[in-house]
């Protein structure tokens, strides 16, 4: 074949080198697939936005706050304002009657059976916590937000590596400050006095719950304990679902 006829059939049927019928259409699809995974990424990101938001305002405002709800607390509490740290703190609160805090005890002696089997310590640490709640203002649930974040298997006797004492894990140079009627810090009582004191004393110099809550794990400046920032998150999530939990339980079940 001479040299015109073959360049003639490569204008015929285009050069390979510099022919893009082929190869034009997979750009366009590779520029259409491209702009899809692009808007794709964006609702991710917004739902990823819209999800963390969610979180952070259950973590400001837990179901607990409303204890009137949860545990028949009176209508005082019901209709004190909405914020959680007003509510946790609220002072205008009168204590419960009898049988309101024979059911609060029964219903948290009842979530703490999951944390122990030991049914008189159940009781008497649900007896203390309801007891130091009425009288520090302050909610029950929250109490035991504390108690299981800081010693979850409900040990009277548990000493951590820096020396802090029983359920609430209460520094001993507290024992005998505190109007509790006893500087045994592995009493379960006391212990509960204590914690219970000192939480309602960070809470009045600290301008939210969540503050005092770090305060109370010696998370100052947030260098003290590893990780310590994490620490109010995890007695807000313990709190939130102990209230839930007692929610389902009824006196005489």
């Amino acid at each position: 074949m001479s040299e015109p006829e073959v360049e003639n059939r490569r204008e015929a049927e285009g050069d390979i080198f510099t022919n893009v019928r082929v190869r034009h259409p997979r750009q366009e699809q590779a520029d259409w697939i491209k702009l899809l995974k692009g808007v794709a990424h964006a609702v991710g990101a917004a739902i990823l936005l819209i999800a963390g938001t969610v979180w952070t305002l259950r973590l400001q405002h837990p179901k607990y706050v409303n204890p009137g709800g949860l545990l028949n607390l009176p209508a005082a509490v019901v209709t004190a304002p909405s914020e959680a740290d007003a509510i946790l703190m609220d002072t205008t609160a009168p204590p419960p009657t009898t049988a309101q805090a024979k059911e609060q005890v029964f219903k948290i002696s009842r979530f703490l059976h999951s944390y122990t089997r030991d049914t008189v310590r159940a009781n008497r640490i649900a007896t203390a916590i309801v007891d130091q709640a009425a009288k520090r203002h302050l909610s029950p649930t929250l109490l035991v937000g504390i108690l299981l974040t800081e010693d979850a298997k409900l040990d009277p006797q548990a000493r951590s590596s820096v020396g802090a004492r029983g359920l609430f894990q209460v520094m001993p140079f507290h024992a005998g400050k505190h109007d509790c009627g006893s500087s045994d810090l592995f009493n379960i009582e006391a212990n509960v006095c204590y914690g219970a004191s000192i939480i309602q004393q960070l809470s009045r110099r600290s301008p939210s719950m969540a503050r005092a809550l770090q305060r109370y794990n010696g998370c100052v400046h947030g260098t003290n304990t590893p990780n310590c920032y994490t620490y109010s998150g995890k007695v807000f999530k313990f709190a939130e679902q102990a209230a839930t939990k007692m929610l389902s339980f009824r006196v005489g079940d």
